[in-house]
């Protein structure tokens, strides 16, 4: 009798196409497809899901594209995964209860959508930071800086540097606080130094970790005239070998893998560095990872490591 498949689900909160799901995805539609090869070459059926609608509640989806080793196709009906790779941003997915199926699991993604959180958990690596509830709270942490220094001020749930304000301290105090939001007042950190061998500029400097391992790491500057890396601001982004990670950024990488490994069950994230005259300090965590570009050296070693993490999530029992 033929063992049956176990199932892995891609999971995008936003409704993608069935037929043709990463149509417009550019250099990183072949590394998409690959994931999907390398689940069938392990001898999984490998599932898309998207859109809110798609998922049931427990491992259960509705509707997904299925991949046959070729291409994607409709499935009417509902299926029961083994183990779930999420796309989706934000915190709503996954329930607390699939934690040991989803990758990456509740607690951390909270964790890395939350600043002020990060700072509790990492702070001794990270740029002086205080939480701001309310104009109150700004005007008196703000008396902690000199007031013609740079100070950075952005929402602690914020994403792609989005509504960032850096400014001087003096000036940051009008700033207009959303009500109901919560936000962080960072020390501005700056990186114009560069990093030795590999920039001359402002920059920040993304690793990510898959399965306890280090296995990308690129460089983002900013667009002329910013100072924001983020790919979401016209930042622009250059693969570095994995041999030219600075030892120190190494070295703080390998104290923070030993809480976050440990703790959430070994997700795959990406630590934010920038590198100053006194060396790095941490700028962010990342739960979702964009794929690699296809042009990308270790573009398909990343997803050899993905499945080594989604391959255990499915031979976990529940």
């Amino acid at each position: 009798m033929l063992q049956k498949k176990k199932k892995i689900v891609m999971y995008f909160k936003k409704e993608r196409p069935s037929q043709d799901p990463f149509l417009n995805f550019g250099k990183k539609r072949s590394i998409y497809r690959y994931f999907f090869l390398k689940g069938t070459s392990l001898n999984f059926d490998m599932y898309l899901a998207s859109g809110p609608n798609s998922y049931l509640g427990g491992l259960k989806f509705k509707n997904p594209a299925f991949f046959n080793g070729e291409i994607f196709s409709a499935y009417n009906g509902i299926i029961e995964a083994n183990a779930v790779y999420d796309r989706s941003g934000g915190v709503a997915f996954p329930p607390p209860k699939m934690d040991s199926k989803v990758l990456n699991c509740s607690a951390f993604k909270i964790l890395c959508n939350d600043k002020n959180l990060m700072y509790q958990y990492f702070g001794k690596f990270m740029p002086k930071s205080f939480e701001i509830k309310t104009a109150t709270d700004l005007k008196v942490f703000l008396k902690k800086f000199s007031p013609a220094s740079l100070a950075v001020l952005k929402p602690a749930n914020g994403l792609g540097g989005k509504n960032i304000l850096i400014d001087k301290a003096s000036n940051l105090a009008s700033a207009v606080l959303e009500k109901g939001m919560r936000y962080t007042l960072q020390e501005f950190i700056d990186t114009s130094r560069g990093i030795t061998g590999l920039t001359t500029q402002t920059h920040d400097l993304r690793v990510v970790i898959v399965n306890g391992k280090i296995i990308l790491s690129h460089l983002r500057t900013p667009k002329q005239g910013s100072l924001l890396a983020n790919a979401a601001q016209g930042g622009t982004l250059q693969e570095v070998p994995l041999e030219k990670i600075p030892a120190n950024v190494l070295s703080i990488v390998s104290e923070m893998q030993k809480i976050i490994d440990k703790k959430f069950n070994f997700p795959i994230y990406s630590i934010d560095f920038g590198v100053t005259e006194n060396g790095p300090l941490v700028f962010e965590l990342n739960d979702q990872i964009g794929f690699p570009s296809e042009d990308m050296l270790n573009a398909k070693p990343f997803i050899n490591a993905l499945f080594e993490s989604l391959v255990t999530l499915a031979n976990v029992n529940c």
